[in-house]
């Protein structure tokens, strides 16, 4: 094919752009610590969840990206519906395009992987979130209190500690700053590393992360002023749930990327014809979006704790 009809070739450009997963982390940090991952066939709709005993109240994405729950029964599991995830439109330039063609989206295929990977990580956050109303393990500063203390991180422990262990604490920056200040406003002079290590924590700082959805204001993964403490080892594994589905190549809409019968995960739709850009100045660009389907859902709702600080 010659380099004039590269240019502008949808189907090329995807190919070019190849899957925007990253094989050597296929998962987000928070993904892979606090989720049961597995993968479906294309011809898959539909997750089936069972549990072993009583009722259990589950909670999962909807198709609109909020979250609904289910009860659960061992007559009865919960059928989890795929849902789609689409990144923002990102725009190559033509003139980028014919100048440095693999190099430029090589760039665009980090974004967009990495826009994938902030919903992921949003979704799971949107299911702890819910989480509480079954557990109601939602705390908070208490009166005359100004930062998150070391006594908070034991209530947010002590919530879970009937339900699992191995903890995984998720924090935003203010939660992180305060935590870095713990010697210093405390006079404690403890290592925090031996602490958190006799307690069975890790801690994971959450940044700002920020994605569009639905709407031209950015959300963040994770508020500043939050933290999730999370038991990864519970009777049914960790407690939360995700799948992502393999997708066939779609040729028509420019996102085929694989000719050896393996199936992606993840896909780049790339515009059949160029499109103007407004905003600033106008160019000529090829627009590309990510896509993706998944099921995310939080199977053990006990073992989630939360702490908002104002």
């Amino acid at each position: 094919m010659d380099e004039g009809k590269l240019k502008y070739s949808q189907i090329e450009i995807a190919k070019i752009i190849g899957e925007p997963k990253d094989p050597r982390k296929p998962y987000t940090d928070v993904v892979s610590a606090v989720c049961e991952v597995a993968t479906a066939d294309p011809a898959d709709y539909v997750y089936y969840f069972d549990v072993l005993n009583e009722t259990d109240i589950v909670y999962t994405i909807t198709s609109n990206g909020s979250v609904t729950s289910s009860n659960v029964s061992p007559d009865t599991p919960a059928a989890f519906t795929f849902v789609d995830i689409a990144s923002p439109e990102y725009y190559v330039k033509i003139t980028d395009l014919a100048s440095a063609k693999e190099s430029t989206l090589a760039r665009k295929l980090m974004t967009i992987n990495r826009s994938l990977n902030m919903y992921e990580n949003k979704y799971i956050f949107d299911l702890a979130t819910s989480a509480l109303t079954t557990s109601g393990f939602d705390n908070g500063l208490t009166s005359g209190q100004m930062r998150f203390s070391y006594n908070d991180l034991i209530t947010m422990v002590d919530n879970v500690i009937d339900y699992g262990d191995n903890y995984v604490l998720f924090v935003g920056s203010l939660i992180d700053k305060d935590m870095m200040l713990w010697d210093w406003n405390d006079n404690k002079y403890h290592s925090m590393i031996e602490a958190f290590n006799d307690l069975g924590i890790k801690k994971q700082r959450i940044g700002v992360g920020n994605i569009t959805i639905d709407s031209n204001s950015a959300i963040r993964q994770l508020l500043s002023t939050q933290a999730y403490l999370i038991a990864t080892s519970t009777e049914i594994g960790k407690p939360f749930l995700f799948v992502r589905k393999k997708l066939n190549d779609i040729d028509l809409l420019g996102a085929a990327i694989k000719q050896n019968g393996e199936r992606p995960e993840r896909l780049v739709f790339a515009s059949p014809n160029p499109i103007t850009v407004a905003g600033g100045n106008r160019f000529l660009a090829v627009g590309l979006t990510g896509y993706e389907q998944i099921v995310a859902a939080c199977v053990n709702p006990y073992a989630v704790s939360k702490f908002s600080r104002a």
